[in-house]
């Protein structure tokens, strides 16, 4: 049978998993398809806005911030204190051994911008290194559908982050976490976090970890069991994820970023504009279950209109940088297919 790519975004047959229906032409995913309206995405606005007011001023910050340095998160945190110019926010700029120098840059400059303060979380180096090795040779470490998501190694990265962002709002008293998620990453704007919620994802983390062959025994990458104990049930963190209720044009924010000074990045990466082992990441994860792994993060884009289909398949399927994948595949001491 030959392959049937989805008229509607860009997933195909030939990727694990997807049916393409022979009579609408769409994969299972655009046919249950309802994206938020925009009174709903106005209706959710009002109610960030609300919650962002009420709470502000309860803690050291008011909101903790992904911020990588790359486009989306350079945008979000500047848009972010654009609309809600009374918040104190903590930007959070993870190290994770390949960051590059640009995005450390642009995230520094993001913050004066945005006139807040910056955090560079920093963890040994090795231990890293070591950490996205085990991910890169297992094929056991996350379930099925999180390989639909990201690559294990990207998969094992963004938990630390989500850990580590956990960690400081509770410390800081921060009554918000902020991540700059399309909706093609996040259709879901605001997360109530519940206490054993946050106990259950720290310890299903720590056995993914046993999963590849890392003892987290020191707690450097899970959230530190003693803060989880620490935690004030009245006033738990909450998630947001505004970037899925605002406009989205990839040409447009970049042009933006590059009049308030943001560089952008020198790396040949089509899907990364911050970190140097993306490439090496997306191609072992094709090399092991025939997956890109930003297939549904772009087809959830083009689902929800934005990005158009050209869009959306070019970037598919934009070949990997060689040097990039040599270059990491060197520093972790691995090979590529």
């Amino acid at each position: 049978m030959s392959k049937l790519i989805c008229k509607r975004c860009i997933l195909d047959s030939d990727i694990p998993g997807i049916k393409i229906n022979e009579e609408t032409g769409l994969c299972q995913f655009c046919e249950k398809y309802e994206p938020l309206s925009s009174e709903d995405k106005i209706k959710y606005l009002g109610i960030m806005e609300n919650l962002l007011k009420e709470k502000s001023g309860e803690g050291e910050y008011d909101a903790i911030f992904a911020l990588s340095g790359g486009k989306d998160s350079s945008y979000g945190l500047y848009k972010l204190k654009k609309e809600y110019p009374f918040l104190k926010i903590l930007a959070v700029q993870f190290d994770n051994a390949f960051i590059s120098d640009t995005a450390v840059a642009n995230a520094k400059k993001m913050c004066e911008i945005a006139g807040c303060d910056y955090f560079k979380l920093t963890m040994d180096e090795k231990a890293l290194c070591d950490t996205f090795r085990k991910a890169a040779v297992s094929t056991k470490a996350y379930s099925k559908f999180a390989r639909y998501r990201a690559s294990d190694i990207c998969n094992t990265c963004i938990s630390i982050i989500k850990q580590k962002l956990i960690e400081q709002a509770i410390i800081r008293r921060a009554p918000f976490i902020v991540f700059a998620f399309t909706a093609g990453q996040s259709p879901t704007p605001i997360i109530d976090l519940q206490a054993n919620f946050i106990k259950w994802s720290r310890d299903l983390f720590e056995k993914q970890l046993q999963n590849i062959g890392v003892d987290d025994k020191d707690e450097s990458f899970v959230l530190k069991n003693d803060i989880i104990n620490s935690i004030d049930k009245e006033n738990i963190p909450m998630i947001l994820h505004p970037m899925c209720l605002w406009d989205y044009n990839e040409e447009k924010i970049i042009e933006t970023l590059i009049d308030l000074g943001w560089t952008p990045p020198k790396i040949s990466d089509s899907n990364s504009t911050n970190c140097l082992l993306n490439a090496f990441a997306c191609q072992n994860h094709i090399d092991k279950y025939n997956i890109h792994p930003y297939a549904f993060d772009i087809a959830g884009l083009v689902r929800s209109g934005d990005m158009t289909r050209e869009e959306g398949l070019e970037k598919l399927h934009k070949e990997l940088s060689k040097p990039l994948i040599e270059m990491a595949s060197k520093k972790l001491d691995l090979e590529v297919e």
